[in-house]
């Protein structure tokens, strides 16, 4: 009996481990955030200093410190020191710092259950949380080894509580709810700056000039709270050097926070409108569901519950088309309220959902069926361009690709709710075939990983010093042959001079001037292998050779 009584929570933790826990060391790391993440996280390690964050020698402060913590003390917890020293392998597996996306992507399941149960209905909250965990970006998030997964946990916790103020369901002052809230508000800022803050105020906003009253936000205690906040955030700005802490300033809040929403930084321009029309795609493969649960929202949008999703959503993916820098994952804090929206749409709406031919149902399943074909064309394309296992293991894709073809057929039939189950085994499949099978495949694109490999297999005590990398210089190679590894930029004709290199590591552009210093050099360098592949983070093809000193 006591089974039956939480088997929703059972569902739900073991759905995240399918989901979110199973394939987290199937692929290497990915550039360049998660590798940019993970190698400041080992330099901490491999020095023992926790309070600074830097990359090789460089100071990386675009970011506050909080990721770095947590990946920090998961590593140290999966591994096992010798004279309190960690082994190299140790500190290259990727998991260990993977782990702290997927641990927070079961806290959010957990939170938006539990909580989401004593604000909204448990049925609600019930099916919120399988939408939220069985969603495409959800699942990507929580096999990065970066901050957004986290930063979600923070943006559920603060948003349910504030959600909970606003239906003064919680009114005592100074309890655990509001340490609770504005300790999040504060482990926020120490993750990723200001957003789920400034996501909250908008939210508030919008429901003040929405409802015009604002008496239920005396619950929170403001002032008292924000003091909270400042004081958590705090000792670790002050605990920083001032060379860090103007660096924070100007490279952390200057150039990452306000240049990025007044330009186009690194590229990561787009559209107006680009975060919408990705939701639908990034939701599967509850998209199916986004439709008619948007048209049914528009006829009830002042229910107390929707009015507060639709001011948890609407405002914020607004601010968000209008800033220049666009990533998919920006809206990822939105996901967990497009979520319950939706599950508030299925418990209303026990039907079929394809229970009629009108013009809607079909524009919807047409939209569902091109999402469709877009994820499969992507996968397929992606292995014929990127793998060289294409040949072999392309029945694997057609066979992916009837499955979700033949969801559609299969869900005309079904009761919308049995439509959601089918919709969660469907997730399962796809999580499993992409985090499992699909990404390890593409060996073109994990350029930094073979070159590792060979090297690794040709001397496994080599000391990273001894390696230099001329041109190639992405963050994952760095990660994977260690952090003394010399990334070269621009060749000298005094090039052996400053330092004789074991290996030299080379993209095909610098071949010539290498020879041509080679040759007036007295060393000898031998050509032992190229790798080649794409290099997904600039967006072309390399070629990259390792040359091996001869030993006299």
């Amino acid at each position: 009996m006591k089974i039956k009584k939480y088997k929703e929570l059972i569902l739900i933790i073991f759905l995240s481990f399918i989901i979110n826990f199973a394939t987290l060391n199937t692929f290497p790391v990915l550039d360049r955030d998660e590798a940019r993440y993970a190698q400041s996280t080992k330099q901490m390690l491999e020095i023992n200093n926790y309070s600074s964050i830097k990359f090789q020698d460089e100071l990386r402060s675009k970011k506050p410190i909080g990721i770095y913590w947590l990946q920090a003390l998961s590593v140290n917890i999966l591994s096992v020191k010798s004279d309190s020293i960690f082994s190299k392998n140790q500190l290259n597996d990727i998991w260990k710092y993977r782990i702290v996306s997927s641990i927070f992507s079961l806290i959010t399941c957990l939170v938006m259950y539990l909580v989401g149960s004593k604000i909204f209905d448990r049925k609600t909250s019930f099916f919120g949380t399988l939408i939220l965990q069985c969603t495409l970006l959800f699942t990507i998030e929580s096999h990065i080894a970066k901050t957004d997964a986290t930063l979600l946990t923070c943006s559920v916790i603060s948003m349910l509580i504030l959600f909970g103020y606003y239906k003064s369901i919680f009114v005592k002052k100074y309890d655990i709810t509001f340490f609770i809230f504005w300790s999040t508000l504060g482990a926020s800022i120490l993750l990723k700056g200001p957003i789920i803050p400034i996501m909250v105020l908008i939210s508030i906003i919008f429901l003040i000039i929405f409802e015009k009253k604002a008496r239920w936000l005396l619950n929170t205690n403001p002032l008292i709270g924000t003091i909270i906040t400042i004081l958590i955030v705090l000792p670790w700005f002050l605990s920083l050097s001032g060379v860090e802490q103007n660096s924070f300033f100007n490279e952390g809040f200057k150039k990452d926070f306000l240049e990025k929403i007044l330009s186009v930084q690194e590229k990561h321009g787009a559209f107006p409108g680009s975060h919408t029309i990705a939701i639908f795609f990034l939701f599967f493969p509850m998209s199916i569901f986004l439709f008619p649960t948007i048209l049914a929202s528009v006829k009830s949008i002042k229910q107390e519950n929707k009015l507060f999703l639709i001011a948890w959503i609407i405002p914020n993916l607004i601010l968000l088309e209008l800033i220049p820098t666009k990533l998919p994952h920006y809206a990822l804090p939105l996901y967990p309220a497009i979520s319950l929206l939706v599950a508030q749409y299925i418990v209303e709406k026990n039907k079929p959902i394809f229970n009629s031919y009108s013009i809607l149902n079909i524009f919807n399943y047409l939209l569902y069926l091109i999402i469709v074909f877009g994820i499969c064309l992507l996968l397929f394309f992606s292995m014929k361009n990127y793998s060289t296992f294409y040949k072999n293991y392309s029945y694997l894709i057609i066979i992916f690709f009837l499955v979700l073809i033949s969801s559609i057929i299969i869900k005309l039939k079904f009761q919308i709710i049995k439509t959601l189950y089918y919709q969660v085994f469907l997730s399962c499949i796809t999580s499993i075939f992409i985090f499992g099978f699909f990404l390890s495949k593409l060996d073109k694109i994990w350029i930094s990983k073979n070159l590792y490999n060979f090297i690794k297999a040709e001397n496994i005590r080599l000391n990273s010093n001894d390696i230099a990398s001329i041109g190639y210089n992405e963050p994952s190679l760095i990660f994977y042959l260690g952090t003394q590894i010399n990334i070269i930029k621009s060749l000298n004709e005094d090039f052996f001079e400053k330092k004789l290199y074991k290996y030299i590591i080379i993209e095909e552009k610098y071949l010539t001037d290498f020879k041509t210093i080679l040759e007036s050099s007295n060393y000898e360098y031998f050509l032992q292998r190229n790798i080649g592949g794409f290099n997904m983070a600039k967006g072309r093809w390399v070629n990259t050779m390792i040359y091996k000193l001869k030993e006299k």
